[in-house]
Parts: structure tokens; C-alpha cells; sequence
């Protein structure tokens, strides 16, 4: 009797979770959508994905949290140790792992692209690892976590700082790769959209080898530009403007900033011509002003408390008054100048535009 009983208890039991499975079935299809609807898109399914990380994240479940918190510990040691080439590996695990964690993502790019490629000796082995830390997070990472902010600003920061900046001894050679790479691609730095439009072939391959949108570039170029597509400033605005749109409204500042500080360095040094030695050299784009103002207006109106864009703003005028100077364009510099010291006042130790253009601007 007892044993008659506890097998009543034991089909009972099943029956119930198994409709209880069946019930949350039917109900995931409507999260799903809420999630959707709600911009929660870093929790949608993944689909299509690699063997391992179907197996990591729905086989292990919860576990594949606790092997990755484990793993985290021994990473530490071995940055601490600076083998940063075995941090590869065990970041790559980590990254299968938890794939929904930008964070993760995101320090395995800059490890990558700033701590293993300095050890390389030649500047094409150092080029590789940059492009495989700007891969990870542009193909992998933005994949798994299509609504998470950090990895569409740490994808352009390594545009912007590692390739577009001069931290590293061969910039130069980032720099000259990535343009020649976006020549083939584009025809040029200010791409014919039109043309572009005719060439099925091209557009494929610039959104399946660089997640390249035309609309996208367009709609950048209307608002900032136009842009030189060659230099890392344009593509680091690109993966802003895409995290912007992404993300929630409340955790898009880090991408609105990016965009004002890349488009400002593509203002001082935003059009690129091939000098006689062979390199590309980059000068003023000084027809990006009136846009860049414009963004800056725009930003101060959207986020009224936060003092950052008016400090960026500054900061833009200031670099503005300076390229015009040089330029011999030295009336618009004074207007600018003036304009300057009206608006934005406690931002001027100097008054006086003589004085401030012979002391750097300061």
C-alpha cells in the first residue's frame, strides 16, 4: 500500500512539472517580447549559436556562473604576473562561459588589443592583435550583448584611443592599414552612397566582415559629417551612434559622450591626405564646425544637468579658435573667440585673444 502510494505521488509529481514546463513555454514567448519591447535585448535568445556556448549556457545553467567566477580568480593572478598571452586562453573560456557579460567581453578586447600586442616585436604581429581585439567585440561581443552599452563604447574607444590615438609607438602603422583597408572597401574616405547602393557585393561584405550599414553611415555623415570613413575617429562615431540607438535611454551617456569627443578630433584632425612620403597625413576638417556645434547644442538640451557637454563645447572652441588661427582665417577665430568668453566665461583663464593664442590656448 505504502509503495502503491508513493509511485500515485511519483506520476503526480511528474505530471505537474511537466506541466508547469509546458506553461513557462508558452509563457517565454511573450517575455521574449516584452523583452523586446523593452529594449532588453542582452536577454534575448541566442540563436545560431556555436556549439560550445549552446552547451555553457543552457547545459551547465547556473553552474557555467560559478566555473567562470573560478576562472576570474586565476585571471587576476596571471595579469598581476603580466602573462598576458595565457590570459588569452582562459578569457576566451570565460567568454564562452558567460557570454552575456559585456564586462567580460570588454576586458578580454583590451587585453588583446593594448597588453599582448605591445610585447610583439614587428608592427604587423601588434596590427593583428588590435584587429583581434576590435574583432571580439565586433563580431562576438556586440552578438551576445546587443543592448549593452559598454561593449559598443569599449568597441569604439579602441577605435578612437589604440588606432585613432598616440599611445602606442606604431599608431602610424594602425593608422595606415586601416585606411588602406577602408579604401578598398569604399572606394575612398567619403563614400558615394548612391554607387554604393548599385554594388550588392560590397555592401554584403561591409556588413558581413566590418557590421558596416550603409543607412547607418549615411545617417551619421547628415547629422556630423561628412566624415573621412578612413580614420578611426568616423568608425569610432559609428559603434557610438549604434550603441546610442541600442541601449537604454538612461545608460546612453557613455556613447553620447564618445560621439562629441571622436567627431571633435575629426575637427583638428579629420581630413586625411597622402603626402609625398608614401604616409597619410591628417589636417583640419574645419567644414565639420557648424555640425559639431550643432551636437553640442543638441546634448545640452537633452541632458540640461550634465555639465560634461558644456565643458565639451568649450574645450571644442577652444580647438576651434586655435585650427581657424592657424588657417589665416583669424576674424572667424576672434568671432569665435568672443563668442567664447560671452558664453561660457568661467571657462577662459584668458581673456584676451592675443594673449591666448600666443600662450597655446590656454
Amino acid at each position: 500500500m505504502f509503495i502503491a502510494m508513493n509511485k500515485v505521488i511519483s506520476i503526480f509529481l511528474a505530471l505537474t512539472s511537466l506541466l508547469c514546463f509546458w506553461l513557462s513555454g508558452i509563457q517565454s514567448g511573450r517575455v521574449v517580447g516584452l523583452r523586446a519591447d523593452y529594449r532588453l535585448n542582452s536577454a534575448l535568445p541566442i540563436d545560431n549559436a556555436p556549439p560550445l556556448i549552446a552547451f555553457t549556457t543552457v547545459a551547465l545553467g547556473g553552474f557555467s556562473t560559478l566555473i567562470a567566477d573560478v576562472l576570474w580568480f586565476r585571471v587576476t593572478a596571471l595579469q598581476e604576473e603580466g602573462r598576458y598571452v595565457e590570459l588569452v586562453q582562459l578569457s576566451d573560456w570565460i567568454t564562452k562561459l558567460e557570454p552575456r557579460c559585456g564586462e567580460i567581453w570588454a576586458f578580454h578586447a583590451w587585453n588583446m588589443a593594448y597588453n599582448v600586442s605591445v610585447i610583439m616585436p614587428y608592427p604587423e604581429d601588434r596590427w593583428r592583435w588590435v584587429r583581434k581585439g576590435i574583432e571580439l567585440l565586433r563580431d562576438e561581443g556586440i552578438r551576445y550583448n546587443p543592448g549593452d552599452q559598454q561593449v559598443y563604447r569599449e568597441l569604439g574607444w579602441l577605435f578612437l584611443n589604440k588606432v585613432g590615438g598616440k599611445t602606442d609607438e606604431t599608431h602610424q602603422y594602425y593608422k595606415d592599414r586601416w585606411a588602406e583597408e577602408m579604401t578598398a572597401l569604399l572606394g575612398g574616405g567619403y563614400p558615394d552612397y548612391r554607387k554604393l547602393e548599385q554594388q550588392p557585393v560590397t555592401v554584403k561584405r561591409m556588413a558581413e566582415e566590418y557590421k558596416l550599414r550603409l543607412e547607418v553611415m549615411r545617417r551619421i555623415d547628415e547629422e556630423y559629417g561628412p566624415l573621412d570613413w578612413r580614420l578611426p575617429q568616423s568608425h569610432a562615431v559609428y559603434w557610438a551612434v549604434k550603441g546610442r540607438d541600442r541601449c537604454w535611454d538612461e545608460k546612453v551617456l557613455p556613447c553620447e559622450r564618445m560621439i562629441l569627443q571622436a567627431v571633435k578630433e575629426s575637427f583638428v584632425r579629420g581630413r586625411m591626405i597622402h603626402g609625398t612620403d608614401g604616409r597619410y597625413h591628417l589636417v583640419p576638417a574645419t567644414e565639420l564646425f557648424e555640425k559639431i556645434m550643432k551636437a553640442h547644442d543638441t546634448a545640452q538640451k537633452k541632458y540640461p544637468l550634465e555639465t560634461y557637454f558644456i565643458h565639451s563645447k568649450a574645450g571644442f572652441m577652444k580647438d576651434a579658435v586655435r585650427v581657424f588661427n592657424d588657417a589665416g582665417r583669424q576674424s572667424e577665430a576672434r568671432a569665435l573667440f568672443n563668442q567664447l568668453v560671452s558664453e561660457i566665461p568661467e571657462s577662459m583663464k584668458e581673456r584676451n585673444f592675443e594673449v591666448f593664442i600666443n600662450t597655446g590656448g590656454k
